[in-house]
């Protein structure tokens, strides 16, 4: 027999064989590996493969599934045209098994009662999977087992342990008493290292903590360097007097880049079109709830500290400042001389940071952002493809999560959103109207905010995030450069303008051709870099900062508060402890979103995290090998700057530490 050496190409022929009477067995084959003597070669697979359906030929139905090398190629260089033809091939079956979701019809018309409204992409935000619920997905897109039941078991863990405080505690009638609500969940679910008590809810009332969150918290690039006072921001010199320091203004310490503000006001303005939740008891039932359009000052000196919230745009009757430093009620303070309404303005702000967050920074930025990504590779680029290497551990999961997202989180009446102030998709539309990658490349987004996180005392989120970023571009560039040795190369990549084009207008610009700052061909190595380096830290880096911390952040109900039951207060208004208790949600409301963000914010006993490419091996040539090793190195480097660090700090950051943050979005 004639040796004709290894093979470029496996081909496998899978027969049906039934495992139960409704299932079929399908086979999930990690990869195929051939050995002759002492060469070895390797067929990545890391899918499930079905057999077909019954053919006229045999009455055993079988597939053949065409495996091609591991060898990275572009198919530009290929020389080899039966490796050519099954590559197309390939990828041709790939369109059929992954699609986009169907456009809307334009005549289509509301389905009569009793009726189930067809599936479609949903209009005004980016365009997703063809499923409608997880069952419906590819098997291609499906989690591993454990991981569809861990995160099934934490969901219900949540609303069990939630529920069953709730109805023990059903009328809280003081602050302390809402701690009854997490003790019990954390005591139920077992202590853990990501859901035990923290640092800043024994201080949540002080003004240290309340900086500390927003720099470190959930929506951590949620502030900006403050150029001007908005003339709608009513604070003046005279009521930060005491605060600022002796001799210093408003106009000095803007000049002097100490002055940071965020601004809720044109978010929350009437006309917006935001659909707000209804208001389930208490004195304003079957009202909505109201949202203030809020607006805070911060002070960067030796802390980061509010100095004034106003709860209204226009209205000195709706500002607060900070209580000066003599003020300030401590342990051992009266309770008389403790500021509630300050406090309540602070919650009032929490609370339109809430939606704020976890439908734009947490789900718009990250989960649907990434979504197009992965369908758009999966389509276009062949598993022999570098990029389709490159992205694949990060995308790989976020259409499964995003799957039950759409349907047990988003709708209006799933048992969290009647928690949450603002209706899901109507904020995403909202911000949809404006939205561009360009938001999400945190190191530009610090910049054109006018941050440095070294001018900020406590921002460790900016520094570690900005060391991060710089990790993996480093990775991404050194992975490009072996595979594209010029501009032209990029350029003539037939398979990635495919996929650039799919995202761009498949993707974002689906409806309005708007393709949101991603190009529809990619022209150039750094271009390339700098979407690559953008999906796969929005994957793992930024995901991790603006998810794992919800629990902690939210467990607490008054630390951040998901919605108030009355509208905004004046300064004017008398407020102690049981004012503020009738404002805070209910437990009907917030047991809910308590559970769900438990479930959130636990890790997978199946997580891979950054720099882990053992689950998934795609790259077999040593020179990139080297190149994952290097990027290993450097995540280590940092894991132990940032432990030293967090050593000598009160209050520790922990989110960003690589050990930390898995490789892609899978909750």
């Amino acid at each position: 027999m004639k040796d004709v050496g290894m093979p470029c190409i496996v081909q496998l022929k899978i027969s049906k064989r039934k495992v139960s009477v409704i299932e079929e067995d399908a086979w999930l084959c990690d990869y195929v590996k051939i050995e002759q003597g002492d060469l070895k070669k390797t067929f990545p697979v890391y899918a499930f493969l079905n057999p077909s359906k019954e053919s006229k030929e045999s009455k055993e139905p079988k597939a053949t599934v065409s495996l091609i090398a591991a060898d990275t190629q572009l198919k530009e260089n290929l020389t080899n045209h039966q490796v050519i033809r099954y590559r197309r091939e390939n990828l041709d079956k790939m369109k059929e098994l992954v699609q986009w979701a169907p456009k809307p019809a334009e005549d289509q018309e509301e389905p009569k009662e009793g009726e189930e409204k067809p599936f479609t992409a949903a209009s005004g935000v980016m365009r997703f999977t063809n499923a409608a619920t997880y069952r419906d997905l590819p098997k291609i897109m499906k989690k591993y087992t454990n991981r569809q039941r861990d995160f099934l078991r934490n969901i219900f863990t949540g609303v069990g342990a939630a529920g069953l405080a709730a109805s023990k505690h059903p009328d809280p009638a003081t602050l302390e008493e809402f701690h009854q609500y997490h003790k019990l969940l954390d005591k139920f679910a077992g202590p853990t290292e990501e859901n035990g008590d923290h640092h800043f809810l024994d201080d949540w009332k002080s003004d240290e903590s309340f900086g500390w969150q927003i720099l470190n918290g959930m929506l951590p690039f949620g502030f900006k360097l403050c150029k001007e006072i908005p003339q709608h921001f009513c604070v003046t010199d005279e009521d930060l007097e005491g605060l600022l320091g002796s001799g210093k203004t408003i106009q000095s310490e803007i000049q002097a880049e100490k002055l940071y503000i965020t601004d809720y006001s044109e978010i929350y303005a009437e006309g917006n079109g935001l659909k707000y939740t209804k208001i389930l008891e208490g004195p304003c039932k079957n009202e909505n709830c109201q949202v203030a359009p809020a607006m805070c000052l911060f002070y960067s000196d030796e802390q980061f500290l509010p100095l004034a919230i106003q709860l209204q745009p226009n209205d000195r009757e709706y500002l607060f400042i900070a209580p000066k430093s003599g003020e300030k009620q401590t342990e051992s303070g009266e309770e008389e001389t403790f500021d509630w309404k300050w406090l309540l303005a602070k919650m009032y702000f929490r609370n339109a940071s809430f939606s704020i967050h976890e439908w734009i920074y947490h789900f718009t930025y990250t989960h649907a952002t990434v979504e197009p990504f992965q369908v758009a590779a999966y389509r276009c680029l062949s598993q022999a493809h570098p990029i389709y290497k490159l992205l694949r551990p990060h995308i790989r999961t976020v259409a499964a999560i995003n799957a039950g997202a759409r349907t047990n989180l988003i709708p209006r009446d799933s048992i969290p959103a009647k928690g949450i102030s603002v209706d899901a998709q109507s904020m995403v539309k909202l911000f949809y109207k404006t939205f561009n990658l360009d938001k999400l490349y945190v190191p530009e987004v610090l910049k054109n905010n006018g941050i440095v996180p070294e001018k900020i005392p406590s921002y460790h989120y900016g520094h570690d995030t900005l060391e991060l970023w710089n990790i993996v571009r480093k990775y991404v560039e050194a992975v490009i450069e072996l595979f594209y040795h010029s501009d032209q190369d990029v350029e003539k990549d037939s398979e990635l303008k495919h996929f650039a084009h799919e995202v761009a207008c498949d993707g974002f610009g689906w409806e309005d051709g708007n393709t949101r700052g991603m190009p529809e061909h990619i022209k150039t190595k750094k271009e390339l870099a700098n979407i690559c380096t953008l999906v796969i830290c929005t994957s793992s880096v930024q995901h991790a900062a603006v998810n794992f911390g919800q629990y902690e952040s939210g467990k607490y109900v008054p630390n951040f508060p998901s919605i108030m039951n009355q509208p905004p207060h004046k300064n004017t208004c008398e407020i102690d402890e049981k004012k503020i208790v009738e404002c805070l949600p209910k437990p009907s409301q917030f047991f809910g979103v308590t559970a769900i963000l438990y479930a959130l914010s636990s890790y997978s006993r199946d997580e891979r995290y950054l720099g882990d490419f053992k689950d998934e091996e795609w790259f077999f040539e040593e020179t990139v090998k080297k190149e994952q090793r290097n990027l290993c190195d450097n995540l280590a480097a940092l894991e132990v700057t940032i432990n030293k660090r967090n050593e000598g700090l009160t209050r520790p950051y922990t989110h960003q530490l690589p050990s930390r943050i898995p490789n892609s979005i899978a909750i």
